[in-house]
């Protein structure tokens, strides 16, 4: 008897590994294997926009803004009293004046956000290593012009130029180089004029350098002058727009607003990095969400063709099912090879899908160079998106998350063709044989 149910059930065995071995497990395999990697690709993906996204943020703008309405009068000695409170992890402090205005050179115009920086307390590091052109340099050269007309046809024969520090998307729609001349024009409110209180003005720059930050915001959109250029520009004489403070640790940033807010009068008011850009946190939490609950939904496809798997072979193996009923097999011993049946497949496709999801997510960038040099299709536009090529960060957890997820799935979608091959009869799984 004991011959007999070893042969029986290396018979079932050797059945159901060529069973196994069929196109619609292949096609399930292959199903948890393209779920699995789609989530690790996509995670990997949505991290990445995160952390650079943070990244470039918290290197450009203030970790902590303190601003008032009106403008700060006496910066210096506001910083002296932030410096006093003997904050930890401040790095620097310095003040900034940041206004809107109009570009304009030869050949084009368009509105930036211009900043005006201290470059003797601000921490500039950044802006030197992404110089693309030229140099970080804010320092007036002054110019010869005969016979040259400026805005409002003013003749001049000698110019002081401050310098200006602008991206590289801004030059390219400008059409400048490092050297050339562009005008600023900005809004001022004019008190000494009733009528037209509010007023413009143009004041001429040299481009000394241009920059390359990789966020479009940033290389389109923002225009560097020196402290005192920009108090000139928006007629603010010994005012500044706020204070800049950056801290070692960004996310200590939150904490430090609140401390520091009960230091200063109603009329400050105090917002972090997160506060500036909350809406592009938000959003991105949010669609990172929404696309694993999507992607989430090729593993359950997945799962339901295992069960038809699973479910074909109950039916192709109804009579080796009943053979080892008949001679002693249990019913949970009939479960077990149907749910390791399932964990199988499972197994398989789960770890074809990280293996292949790791590839990718590391060659990502390589790829999509591949089809926009072959078949000419851009898949990540750096126009419309916030950065020049693909960032991709894999976090482990969101690995083991995917990699138990998909597990999981499939050990419950052997359940039920399990449960149904135990309970075949074996008289009823032999009546027919």
């Amino acid at each position: 008897m004991a011959f007999e149910r070893f042969i029986a059930w290396k018979h079932l065995a050797h059945r159901r590994k060529t069973g196994f071995i069929s196109l619609i497990s292949i096609i399930s395999v292959a199903g948890v294997s393209l779920g699995v990697m789609a989530l690790i690709v996509v995670l990997a993906v949505m991290s990445g926009f995160d952390r650079e996204l943070k990244m470039k943020i918290v290197n450009v703008q203030p970790h902590l803004r303190i601003e008032k309405v009106g403008g700060i009068l006496d910066a210096a000695a506001e910083i002296g009293s932030i410096r006093t409170l003997g904050i930890p992890g401040l790095e620097t402090a310095a003040s900034y004046v940041e206004g809107q205005a109009i570009v304009r050179s030869q050949d084009n115009a368009t509105g930036v956000l211009v900043k005006g920086v201290d470059s003797q307390n601000e921490d500039l590091a950044l802006y030197r290593e992404k110089m693309k052109f030229g140099a970080l340099d804010f320092e007036d050269t002054v110019t010869v012009q005969s016979k040259r007309r400026l805005l409002f046809s003013r003749k001049v024969t000698e110019t002081e130029l401050g310098g200006i520090v602008i991206g590289e998307s801004l030059a390219a729609v400008l059409r400048v180089r490092v050297g050339d001349i562009v005008h600023l024009i900005s809004p001022f409110q004019d008190n000494n004029d009733s009528i037209i209180p509010l007023r413009a003005e143009s004041r001429p720059f040299l481009v000394k350098g241009i920059f390359r930050m990789g966020m479009s915001d940033f290389d389109s959109g923002l225009a560097l002058i020196s402290l005192s250029k920009a108090q000139a520009l928006y007629h603010l004489d010994d005012r500044v727009t706020g204070l800049s403070l950056r801290f070692a640790d960004v996310d200590e940033a939150e904490r430090w607003k609140f401390f520091l807010r009960g230091h200063f009068s109603p009329d400050y008011y105090l917002r972090t990095w997160y506060d500036m850009n909350q809406n592009f946190f938000q959003a991105l939490k949010v669609e990172k969400s929404v696309m694993t609950i999507l992607l989430a939904l090729i593993v359950l496809v997945a799962a339901f063709n295992i069960v038809s798997t699973l479910i074909m072979i109950v039916m192709e193996k109804t009579r080796d099912i009943g053979i080892l009923r008949s001679i002693g097999a249990t019913r949970a011993s009939i479960r077990r090879i149907f749910l390791m049946e399932g964990f199988t497949v499972g197994i398989l496709g789960v770890a074809t899908g990280t293996v292949l999801g790791l590839l990718v997510t590391r060659y990502l960038n390589n790829i999509t160079a591949f089809i926009r040099e072959t078949t000419g299709l851009e898949l990540f536009p750096s126009d419309i998106y916030y950065f020049d090529k693909i960032p991709t960060e894999i976090h482990a957890q969101d690995v083991v998350a995917i990699v138990s997820f998909a597990l999981i799935t499939s050990i419950v979608a052997g359940f039920y063709p399990a449960h149904r091959a135990a309970s075949l009869s074996p008289v009823e799984a032999l009546r027919y044989e």
